[in-house]
């Protein structure tokens, strides 16, 4: 085969094939593990069209994110078309998700194959990925977000000195641009490749601090970026006063103390005490029991090393600091409210015991028979229990996207009926203005399958959650065709015709009388207003 020159340009399957030849093959394993292993968990939620509330509201429009301090998320979502497509945005979610995957694996030493595909598993089945995928329209964004905060971490890391500080400061800056949430993944990734160089024992001790005083520069230097880009994008609107969002960067030093006990605090109450309702019961055992092999291992690796009692304390303190990076959340909304999609970053807690294991497996020196075996019995627990894990995350995405489904076609007979039940209402003709007073009051007609109760996930609907939400005109006109004037609580008309005494006795829906047209209004009394 004829190469070409250095001076004629390579075509474009040269270049690939170069590229193909240079990626290590625990990377592509990683990726493909990744990609394959998540689309088994998410292949329910791709092939179906199943909305939340803002997933409809944002069915065919994507510009959006400035006011919440996401400027770059509306270029982002450009890229799909805008409309809310779950197979393509799957499908692209999914790449970002696999590329997380290979940065996770490449900073934090997981070379072997089963600890690879692990690590994927974890990565792309964890609770927090099912919830964002209800909020379809925007979850290829959101994991590209995922992805630059890795890379962010990669930048970083591998490229040393200050070139790496400052490509991995923008990255961190883009991925909080689209998304806030995930600059606690660049934080943990970060402090976990020092981790591990510390524990190489090749580096001093003040080395490593200067290493560590650089990649606190990168996400300084990101975040500082991020606010700088906020501050310019929205100089003419104010920023949405949601999830803290609004008072970003006012931390004051009284708040920190207890923003960084909630941090830790979350691990014990999601894992622990499934405060969350994700874990079967007997994971708590088997979390226990992989705690205590990655703490034995830790203790082995930290006494064959010998590394002085400067990067021993080193070494201990970046261990407290990585839980504490990962769900950094808590510290960044000061005291905002924090929900499911933005503590993905508890995820790496489980991937700690998976890279130890095969950090200490191949380490140098060696450890005796006897510790090998020890160690090997260890790794089983920590790998037999991350998988059982992941696995368990499988079947609860798979739940919630029944849940998603059941809740969906409830919504669309009930919401048949209510249409018919108008359509057929004395006085009624095309064009008139619907009111539907007590649309957001939940009541118990609104839960025929409470067995589903038990699933709880942020954007993971049930029938009252779509019934009463802002945006079920929009679902009544894009999913029923249904194109009369349609206005729910808190609008002026629902508001002026619920203060009619005529209104206030009418019974509620479905019973007779409870459906009326009053002032060429067709007024609907779902629930009395509270």
């Amino acid at each position: 085969m004829k190469h070409p020159s250095k001076r004629e340009l390579p075509s474009p399957d040269t270049v690939i094939s170069r590229l193909w030849a240079r990626i290590p093959n625990y990377i592509r394993l990683t990726f493909v593990s990744a990609f394959v292993l998540g689309l088994i968990t998410h292949l329910y939620q791709f092939t179906n069209k199943l909305p939340n509330h803002d997933d409809i509201g944002h069915l065919f429009i994507g510009g959006y994110g400035t006011a919440s301090g996401r400027w770059l998320l509306p270029t982002i979502l450009e890229l799909d078309g805008n409309f809310s497509i779950p197979w393509l945005i799957g499908v692209l979610a999914l790449i970002g998700l696999a590329l997380t995957a290979c940065f996770t694996v490449s900073l934090l030493r997981i070379r072997s194959p089963l600890c690879c595909i692990v690590t994927a598993g974890l990565l792309v089945s964890f609770p927090t990925v099912a919830a964002t995928f209800s909020y379809m329209f925007t979850s290829d964004a959101y994991f590209l977000s995922l992805a630059l905060a890795a890379f962010g971490a990669y930048a970083a890391v591998r490229f040393r000195s200050w070139p790496g500080v400052a490509l991995g400061a923008v990255a961190v800056a883009a991925s909080m641009g689209i998304y806030q949430s995930y600059f606690g993944v660049a934080a943990v990734l970060m402090v976990g490749a020092l981790i591990f160089e510390t524990l190489d024992g090749q580096r001093s001790f003040r080395e490593l601090v200067w290493t560590g005083i650089q990649r606190v520069c990168a996400l300084g230097g990101g975040m500082a970026l991020y606010m700088l880009m906020v501050k310019w994008t929205t100089r003419d609107i104010p920023l949405v006063d949601y999830m803290g969002i609004s008072s970003m960067g006012s931390l004051s030093l009284r708040q920190l103390p207890g923003l960084i006990l909630k941090s830790y605090a979350k691990y014990f109450t999601y894992f622990w005490r499934n405060d969350a309702g994700h874990h079967p019961g007997f994971l708590r055992h088997l979390f226990l029991l992989t705690g205590l092999c990655t703490a034995g291992i830790l203790v082995l690796i930290l006494w064959k090393k010998k590394l002085g009692w400067l990067r021993t304390a080193l070494a201990a303190i970046l261990v407290v600091l990585y839980p504490l990076a990962g769900n950094i959340i808590y510290v960044m909304v000061a005291g905002g409210g924090v929900h499911h999609l933005m503590i993905y970053g508890l995820v790496f807690l489980l991937i700690a015991p998976v890279a130890l294991f095969d950090y200490m497996s191949g380490a140098d020196p060696a450890p005796a028979p006897a510790q090998r075996s020890l160690c090997s019995l260890a790794g089983w627990i920590i790998l037999l229990s991350m998988a059982v894990t992941s696995y368990s995350y499988m079947v609860l995405d798979n739940q919630a996207y029944l849940k998603l489904q059941l809740s969906y076609e409830q919504n669309l007979s009930y919401s048949t009926r209510l249409l018919s039940a108008i359509e057929s209402c004395e006085g009624y003709h095309r064009g008139m203005p619907v009111a539907l007073v007590g649309s957001s009051v939940r009541d118990a007609a609104l839960n025929p399958t409470p067995q589903l109760d038990k699933i709880q996930m942020i954007g993971v609907f049930s029938l009252a959650d779509y019934r009463t939400n802002y945006t079920y005109g929009h679902f009544l006109r894009y999913f029923l065709g249904y194109t009369d004037p349609v206005y729910l609580d808190g609008s002026e008309v629902v508001s002026g015709m619920a203060s009619l005494p005529q209104v206030q006795a009418m019974p509620t829906y479905p019973e007779a009388g409870s459906i009326q047209v009053i002032d060429n209004t067709v007024v609907v009394k779902l629930n009395a207003l509270q």
